[in-house]
Parts: structure tokens; sequence; C-alpha cells
């Protein structure tokens, strides 16, 4: 019987050892992380900011309590808009090409799940956590975490409700990172549905057959025709709808990000790659677009474009043209963890990796606009015909494209400014033309010069 005893003992004490040796291990067995206990863990850290929304305010570090109540979130909607019958979903993924780590790529996947799962109370700033995305045996650094919330952004404007906030913690050599919405999940649905069906109504009215440029142009009418600018918003933090998508197509009301994250989402609805970019226009900060079109890239300015005259000045421009007044932020790869940081005053100023822009060829002056290469009566009779063309569909606007033949200024001088007052002289040829069915009057007519363009847009007047 002794032997017995010790022969169960013995057998105890080495399935108690392999226990012990499995665990050690294998710690998620157990949800455990065995450096949490021998390193102890640091205390969670928060960092709000990804990439500070343009013409906001700044952003700011602060130390946040743990969640201590991590499983009282929400699932938010997924649904979409309904997509063109005409034309395929372009899923827009550059953001996370940029991301080369495994780690930031995986951080990437599961907080695109995450945003999706809002609590329902709000933190004491007034943000509503969404579910903590984790990443286990692997420390990120801030530069990689900020990195991370860019691209997400960037690549997903319909994530609308997700603030440019974050929080990120370490547990031994796990990272744990929390995104923060704007709104309450039930306020996520209800917005949800009210975007999805803008974007569908707009989807919907999409001609088929159309060349990506065509898609381009009605894309942008629609948001200038739906949107208008919201100056309120650039100062006023509360107006944080006006710095999205929803914004711009529910609301009606924008601020250059609002415009731009409109035009990259109906654009991926139309087939189209846009991306996003962070800078400064006329040294405010300012965001603006990159769009691709039959695979060249080009400069797209969607809220310059749509002022009081709807002129196409950075409408699908090169490098050159677009930095003459507006500067590209630098590429968020090129910077140091140090320069990566931003504090209360300083927004968060960087981009992804972009393409470079300089084709010509979908310029919408070029591609568009009535060719003017000289004034004799060859060309004028071609631009008479083109005005009359437009004047029978009662056109919006005119467009013209002074060639590089012509001395740009000199060449609007004699249009619109001095004799021989060309374009009068052009409108009342074209409304022999159209012999009374519609009359351009040529005393009323609006215009906008582009020179960095070589564009000149007419707003029209019909009696």
């Amino acid at each position: 019987m002794k032997k017995f005893f010790t022969l169960v003992m013995s057998l105890l004490l080495v399935g108690l050892t392999c226990m012990v040796v499995y665990v050690v291990l294998n710690p998620d067995v157990l949800n455990l992380d065995w450096n949490d206990i021998l390193l102890s863990s640091e205390a969670p850290k928060q960092v709000s900011t990804a990439s500070a929304p343009p013409r906001s305010q700044g952003t700011t570090v602060q130390e946040v309590a743990p969640d201590d109540n991590p499983s009282d979130g929400l699932p938010v909607l997924q649904t979409t808009a309904r997509a063109s019958k005409s034309y395929s979903l372009f899923r827009q993924h550059s953001g996370l090409d940029c991301l080369k780590d495994s780690g930031s790529r995986t951080l990437y996947q599961q907080m695109l799940k995450t945003a999706y799962t809002v609590k329902v109370k709000a933190d004491v700033d007034g943000f509503y956590p969404t579910e903590p995305s984790t990443i286990k045996n692997q420390r990120l650094t801030e530069k990689q975490i900020r990195m991370v919330v860019l691209a997400l952004r960037n690549d997903n404007p319909q994530l609308f409700w997700v603030a440019n906030r974050y929080s990120y913690s370490y547990h031994g050599s796990y990272t744990d990172v929390r995104l923060y919405s704007y709104i309450s999940p039930n306020e996520c649905n209800a917005m949800i549905k009210k975007l999805n069906a803008a974007v569908s109504q707009i989807v919907a009215d999409l001609p088929a057959g159309l060349s990506q440029l065509d898609r381009e142009i009605y894309i942008f009418d629609k948001i200038a025709k739906k949107t208008s600018y919201d100056d309120a918003a650039v100062s006023d933090p509360k107006l944080w709808l006006s710095h999205t998508v929803a914004g711009a197509l529910v609301d009606g009301k924008a601020v250059c990000e609002g415009y731009s994250r409109a035009m990259q989402l109906l654009a991926s609805y139309c087939g189209l790659n846009c991306q996003l970019v962070n800078g400064e226009g006329n040294g405010a900060a300012h965001m603006w677009n990159e769009i691709q079109i039959d695979k060249d890239w080009y400069q797209l300015d969607p809220t310059w474009i749509d002022g009081d005259i709807l002129n196409y000045d950075y409408f699908n421009v090169t490098d050159s043209v677009i930095r003459a007044d507006h500067k590209i932020s630098a590429d968020i790869s090129s910077l140091s963890d140090e320069q990566v940081k931003s504090s209360d005053s300083e927004p968060a100023d960087y981009n992804l990796t972009l393409p470079s822009c300089d084709a010509v060829k979908a310029n919408y002056f070029r591609a568009k606009g009535i060719h003017i290469r000289d004034f004799n009566s060859e060309n004028n009779n071609a631009a008479i015909s083109a005005i009359a063309a437009a004047g029978k569909t009662r056109s919006s606007n005119i467009v013209f494209y002074i060639e590089d033949s012509m001395d740009y200024q000199q060449a609007i001088q004699q249009m619109v400014k001095a004799s021989p007052y060309q374009l009068s002289y052009y409108i009342k040829k074209a409304n022999q033309l159209l012999a009374g069915s519609v009359t351009i009057d040529y005393n009323s007519i609006r215009y906008a010069e582009a020179e960095k363009s070589r564009g000149l847009t007419v707003i029209p007047s019909y009696r």
C-alpha cells in the first residue's frame, strides 16, 4: 500500500509539473502574459491623434484610466450603399499597402473590425470607446500605431464616426489599441442608414458607359450641388460631422476633409482609385485628393473648386501646379518617431506614401474645354459652334483652354477684358446659330480665370 501511495503521488507531481510547463509555454490558454508578472505592467497611455483634421484644432496627449467596463459595447451596422450595376466597386487599400510589418498590418485588420463595436457610455471627454485591438508578442512603437490609424482612416471614409483619437497601452509584450467614436452606437446606425441612402441615390443616377474622367466629373458635380462650405466647423470641434463624408453627403455641410472623404467614397463606388492628401493651402491646414484616371495620377482639390463660381482650376492638375499654393506634408515613413508626435497646439502633419502626379491629359480644361490657339476665322468658327452646342443644352458652364502657343494673360485680355471682347463676339454668333430656341445673355455672363491650368470658366445666363 505504501508503494502504491508513493507511485500515485509521483504521478500527480509529474502531471502537475507538466501542466505548469504547458501553461508557461502557452499563456494564452489562461489569457495571461507572463511578462506582465515578471516585468510588471505599464499604465495605459492615451495618445489622441492619428492625422489631425485639416483646418482643425491641435491634438492632445493625455493619461487615461483603464477601462473598467470593457464588455458593454454594441455592434454598429456594417451595411453599405448599393453598388453600381455598371461599374465595379474599387476597394481602397493604399493605406494598408504602406504598412510593411506584420504587426501593423494585423492591427489594421483588427481595428477595421473593432471599429464596428462601440460602447454605449461615453468617457469623461464625451467620446465612445470601441472594442480594443490587441497585438500579441509585439510592442508596436507610437509611430507604428499612428501609421496604422492614419492608414485605416485614409482607406475607409465610411467610418465617419471614428474620431481622430486613439489610446494604447503595453502589457508585457502585448500592445492594446483602442479607437473612439464621436457618437453612440444607436446614433451611428441612424447616420449610417442616411449615408447609405444618399450614396445609393448618387450611384443609381450614374449613367452607364462613362469614361473614368466623366465619372469623376459626375461625382464632383454631385458633391458641389449637395455641399456648402461650413466656416463655423473650422474652429468649433463640436461640429465634427463637417469633417466627414456624412457631413458632406447627408448634412450638406463640410470643410475640406469632408469634401475630400466624400470624393474618395463616391469614387470607390464608381470604380476609381482616390486617395487623401494632408498639407496646407495658402498657409492653413488643408486636405484634398489624388485620383487615378486611366492609369495616370492627378491632384484634385474639390474644396477649392467649389467656390462662388464653380471653377475647375484644381481639377486634375500636376504636382508642380498644386505646389504653387499648396504644401504637401512629408511622407510619415521618412520621419523619426519624435517628428511624428504632435502636441496640443500642433496638429499631426504627414502623409502616407503618395503617387507622383505629372500627367496632363485628364486636366479638366485640357480635356473638356474649347481650345483657343488663336483668333483666326477657323478657330473662331470652332469656338462659336461649341458655345452654341453648350447653349442648346443650357449648360451651367462653358470652359476654355488657352493653348501654350498663346500668352495666357494676353488671350484673356482680348477675350473678356478689352477690345475686341472676343467672348462677346463668340456668344453673339452662337445665338444666331441657336435661332431663338435659347439665347445666351452676353451682358450677364460671369467668368473665372485659372491661369495655372490655362483655363477660363464662363457662367452663362440664358433667356
